[in-house]
């Protein structure tokens, strides 16, 4: 716990960034407020904008605080995590530039699902519900994590600490809309990436350098987290599964796709996807550098209470290694992190209400002028929803999310497949999509399956993917029938985002 001193200073700290955060956002987001510029940013964001806002949601509670503690638990393989979301979003900017996804003038994933299978609503609709209720589940997330962190660093109680962290990223939100997420994600990319590295570049010799962070993990039997990826720690086939379990879900996230659809133009939106992954892949050693750092710091000072609760490595070096300026700094990042990947997954959930719930309940599209207002207020309703959630079902949320960690890769297949096949028919979407589920419901609610499963693939996203792929592909042999063309199809999602109002 920390002094009544030091925990008004980390709140005071928080406090000073938000507002600054809230500042930019509102500066940067003028004359894009309005209209469906609130949930686009008028579709013209630069190459650089796209890096920024795609690399600090892509370095999330996952890919901080979460590589952190793998990196204490299991060394190197700490960073296995960027590695997948490298491959998985290289692959994605692959997708889009053979596909020409930024040239057909999509809002939302549900949209660009419709186009590759002949344009059938059924395909937009079941896609828009189910990515709208898994944005909730990643956005509820993210507030716990940040929340979490915050409560740890500073000492205030959960709940307001949850409180802080919705309010805080939520401000800015609200009144900038998509644009001011673009501009503080890029401001927070750059101060998480600063806190990282510094405290890294700190925490290295605090442990006593390199060879005593060796020693530490060789001597407690710790050594195998120091082979290639921590396979040896983790078992070669769990650090496949754990590659492939983030390595799928980037075909199926809606917050990447936006990128894509928001960029200026087509070559901004590879570019920056590229470069972003490429960064991740160099950021993903740092998390589990510290990680190792704080492993052999709590060794050489026989700090049992961390050893033996591992999640905590990343709030440990921040409260009682660091000072509290120190503090501050990687309090800043880590919020930085996670508060930019909730604000992604918060603006991405408005997008899709706006753009394929509310035509779907209505038959008719939002009127320009009423866009904005209609967005802040559901923006609030996500919000509010995401932290419900993570305050009264912890529980839930965590099932909930198991839930979608192994139906994602249904939907990520139902992607890849009708982006790459000319002639997927619906059917097979609704058969990726509807395996997937079963699948995830079957991983979870059946033990002797869970076991069997975990056994041969140490976790459900390969057989999960597999399973997908095969329920696509014999659905299709059976249901597949000549294509409209292009044009055609693009003709139907432009009609049905509803009637002009």
């Amino acid at each position: 716990m920390q002094s009544s001193g030091n925990m008004a200073f980390f709140i005071g700290g928080f406090i000073i960034y938000i507002i600054a955060m809230i500042a930019i956002g509102t500066y940067c987001s003028r004359g894009k407020r309005s209209g469906k510029d609130y949930i686009t940013g008028g579709n013209s964001l630069s190459f650089l904008l796209v890096f920024g806002t795609m690399g600090a949601t892509l370095i999330g509670t996952g890919s901080s605080i979460g590589a952190t503690a793998n990196g204490f638990k299991f060394g190197w393989g700490g960073a296995a995590y960027g590695l997948g979301a490298t491959l998985g979003v290289l692959a994605l900017a692959w997708i889009a530039w053979k596909t020409k996804i930024r040239n057909k003038n999509f809002v939302t994933m549900a949209e660009e699902a419709q186009f590759h299978y002949n344009g059938n609503m059924k395909v937009k609709y079941v896609m828009a519900i189910m990515m709208y209720l898994v944005e909730i589940v990643w956005l509820g997330n993210h507030i716990n994590g940040g929340a979490t962190y915050l409560s740890f660093v500073s000492g205030i109680d959960l709940t307001w600490a949850k409180i802080l962290t919705v309010v805080g990223f939520g401000i800015y939100v609200i009144i900038g809309g998509y644009l001011a997420v673009v501009w503080t994600d890029t401001i927070q990319l750059i101060l998480l990436l600063i806190g990282f590295i510094v405290i890294a570049v700190i925490a290295i010799p605090m442990s006593g350098g390199w060879d005593a962070i060796t020693n530490a993990m060789n001597s407690t039997g710790h050594g195998a987290g120091l082979t290639f990826y921590g396979y040896e720690a983790l078992g070669t086939m769990a650090v496949v599964s754990l590659i492939f379990s983030i390595f799928i879900p980037c075909f199926g996230t809606p917050t990447y796709r936006i990128r894509i659809y928001t960029a200026k133009d087509e070559k901004a939106g590879i570019k920056g996807l590229v470069l972003s992954a490429v960064m991740l892949l160099g950021f993903s050693l740092i998390p589990a550098i510290i990680g190792m750092s704080a492993y052999a710091i709590a060794v050489n000072n026989g700090d049992s209470y961390v050893l033996q609760n591992p999640d905590f490595a990343f709030t440990y070096i921040a409260t009682m290694i660091l000072g509290p300026v120190l503090g501050l700094l990687f309090l800043i990042a880590g919020l930085s992190a996670t508060m930019s990947s909730a604000s992604s997954d918060a603006i991405a959930g408005v997008g899709i209400m706006v753009q394929d719930i509310y035509p779907m309940i209505t038959g008719k599209e939002l009127s320009q002028k009423a866009v904005a207002n209609v967005s802040r207020v559901l923006t609030t309703l996500t919000l509010l929803l995401a932290f419900v959630a993570c305050l009264f079902a912890k529980d839930v949320m965590s099932y909930i999310t198991n839930v979608i960690g192994s139906i994602i890769p249904g939907v990520s297949v139902a992607m890849v497949y009708g982006a790459l096949n000319k002639k997927a028919s619906y059917q097979s979407c609704l058969a990726s999509l509807g395996s997937g589920l079963l699948f995830g419901v079957c991983f979870l609610g059946i033990d002797s399956f869970k076991e069997f499963i975990v056994g041969i693939f140490a976790g459900p996203a390969i057989p999960a993917t597999i399973v997908a792929v095969v329920c696509a592909v014999v659905t299709n042999i059976f249901t597949a029938k000549e294509k409209l063309s292009e044009q055609e199809r693009l003709h139907i999602v432009y009609e049905s985002r509803g009637k002009k109002a």
